[in-house]
């Protein structure tokens, strides 16, 4: 038995030594060169963060980040962020990549953003810091493609912002190469057509605006023919005037309806004791081309005056008549302006309004809520006498389109036939 059992296990380890050759010859013959069925080395990953950072050479390496924060106010863009922290706007989109900001013009006032930088110098807000260590392998996927995001528009700067093609960084230019200036917010004047007081400017209204104006003019009567009133005599004049403008791009027409009041006591000077009337005065219709540019402005004009008037007391001979005018305006975009107007009113037999007149004027925009102004008015009528005014005022800027102006004319010389020392005239105009 016991050698017969001895066989049978030699038998056996000859099979199983045959076996294994002819597997090993298989493996050889059929398992790719370099195939290996040991178990994989493990990856060791050392980091002291989350995020995985490490440079294009992937050795062991020590690197140091820095980021701050900074609160977006009224006025930034992240161009303008850009350019404040690394001294160009070409790293915007370094910015909104850092802040997962898809869409760079819906930045907010208040918004706290990250800006990935190593100067702690720079900037405001706080500063934070993370510490990386790597060893790894290079990752086996691509990175995924960056979209490339809109440039950021440039709001509330008076920086010129040049855009270029393929979603280039914008160019930002120092200074407002097109600032417009405030007062493109023009208003009328008390003849309804633009301007000051009674001084018109050479330029329209704006394109395409409907002007609607209330004013109130007051004076004491003082004399009558150039002569004084006597003491204890007295007199009052007020007029209401209502005035409507349309204007174009180089355009204007303006409509004025008058409505007056005399209340005059003076029984040695004038005559009688009580005189007192109220109606309506002569409606005024002009029509005023503009020629301009971004500097200067300059118009000619066409007016008629209707004898609407059903006053009784003063200088009643009254006719239609007709009126031709001009001016000459300066429009710079900074500082004051200067308008000098003068025109010619002629009519069968009008003496209250034949005559010349001549207006210069100057502006001057201290912000954009006041402009104050001052005039020289002269005025020599047929038979109604003549009179030069120097005019102060000052307007208002409710809110766009819509203004509040005062002023006093003094009188330097009044002949007229009701004459005045001075007047006190307010208008309040609303264009849409």
């Amino acid at each position: 038995m016991n050698k017969r059992h001895h066989s049978y296990l030699l038998t056996g380890f000859l099979i199983l030594g045959m076996a294994t050759s002819a597997a090993a010859q298989y493996y050889e013959s059929y398992v790719p060169e370099g195939y290996s069925m040991a178990p994989p080395m493990q990856q060791h990953l050392y980091s002291e963060t989350t995020s995985v950072n490490a440079d294009s050479s992937w050795l062991e390496e020590d690197t140091t980040v820095g980021y701050q924060t900074y609160t977006i106010r009224k006025g930034d863009t992240l161009g303008s962020i850009s350019k404040m922290f690394f001294g160009t706007t070409q790293q915007w989109k370094k910015i909104a990549t850092a802040n997962r900001i898809s869409d760079a013009t819906k930045i907010k006032v208040g918004q706290v953003i990250e800006i990935p930088t190593t100067d702690y110098n720079r900037g405001q807000g706080v500063t934070y810091r993370q510490r990386s260590r790597y060893i790894s392998s290079p990752p086996t996927t691509a990175p995924a493609p960056v979209t490339a995001l809109p440039l950021p528009p440039v709001t509330q700067s008076d920086d010129a912002v040049l855009y270029s093609d393929a979603g280039l960084p914008q160019i930002i230019l120092p200074g407002d190469l097109n600032k417009k200036r405030k007062t493109d917010d023009y208003h009328v004047s008390f003849n309804g057509l633009t301007g000051l007081v009674n001084t018109f400017a050479a330029y329209p209204l704006g394109d395409n605006l409907f002007s609607t104006a209330f004013g109130m003019v007051w004076n004491k009567i003082t004399r009558r023919d150039g002569q004084r009133l006597e003491n204890g005599e007295d007199g009052d004049f007020w007029e209401f005037p209502i005035l409507m403008t349309y204007a174009g791009e180089n355009f204007e027409v303006a409509f004025k309806l008058p409505f007056e009041s005399y209340d005059v006591f003076a029984p040695i000077t004038y005559n009688f004791r009580d005189g007192t009337d109220s109606g309506m005065g002569d409606a005024q219709l002009r029509l005023k081309f503009t020629s301009q540019n971004d500097d200067m402005a300059s118009c000619l004009g066409l007016g008629a005056i209707f004898p609407t008037s059903d006053i009784t007391i003063g200088n009643t001979e009254n006719d239609n008549a007709w009126e031709v005018f001009a001016g000459l305006s300066s429009k710079r975009k900074e500082g004051g302006n200067f308008h000098v107007n003068g025109g010619y009113q002629a009519g069968d037999g009008n003496t209250t309004h034949e005559g010349v007149f001549v207006n210069a004027g100057f502006e001057y925009d201290p912000n954009d809520s006041f402009t104050f102004m001052g005039e020289i008015n002269f005025y020599n009528r047929v038979n109604n006498g003549r009179s030069t005014d120097l005019v102060l005022g000052m307007r208002y800027h409710v809110k766009p389109g819509m203004s509040l102006t005062l002023a006093s004319p003094i009188a330097l010389s009044n002949d007229m036939f009701f004459g005045y020392d001075y007047r006190l005239q307010g208008l309040l105009q609303y264009h849409y």
